[in-house]
């Protein structure tokens, strides 16, 4: 009989043991899987995100550069007030701060203190793929023929492209 109370008191701190260590781990598991998820869905949309300059101008004494940059990834590409624009002679450009007023391409009074880019969606409301995007970046110096430039565009997800041109 005492042999069968012991097996039993064992079997019941067996099973409460194992419902401890279970109740401790899965949590775990669950964040661990919902994390997985989340990184999962981040590099998808990375992958699916692409973007190329399909042209850039420029003219010798202008404060103004004209990209076109379209969307050749698989994903619509959202947030354009947050990418990252880079723009100088090549060796030495600066991050170029986003600026929608008028006071971008129109500073008051004048002369631009800082260069600015501002955005237009070319035939549609979104970056969708294909579609192609004008950024049109203020300078606040003139650009200078025989110079070459890069352009550098980064997507809020981190896909980035650049070009160089020359005037």
């Amino acid at each position: 009989m005492d042999k069968v109370i012991t097996s039993m008191l064992l079997m019941i701190a067996a099973i409460v043991a194992t419902v401890v260590v279970i109740n401790s781990v899965l949590p775990s598991i669950q964040r661990t899987s919902s994390d997985i998820v989340a990184a999962s869905d981040f590099v998808g949309n990375r992958l699916r995100s692409d973007v190329k300059i399909i042209e850039t101008v420029g003219a010798d004494g202008e404060d103004r550069v004209l990209v076109w940059a379209k969307n050749v990834g698989a994903a619509d590409i959202l947030a354009l007030d947050r990418l990252d624009v880079f723009f100088g002679e090549t060796g030495n450009f600066e991050r170029v701060t986003y600026d929608p007023s008028n006071n971008c391409p129109n500073p008051l009074p004048p002369p631009r203190t800082e260069p600015c880019w501002q955005y237009e969606i070319e035939g549609d409301t979104r970056w969708r793929p294909y579609v192609t995007v004008r950024i049109e970046i203020y300078l606040d110096y003139n650009l200078a023929a025989g110079n070459d430039y890069v352009i550098t565009v980064v997507l809020p997800n981190g896909v980035s492209t650049s070009k160089v041109f020359s005037l």
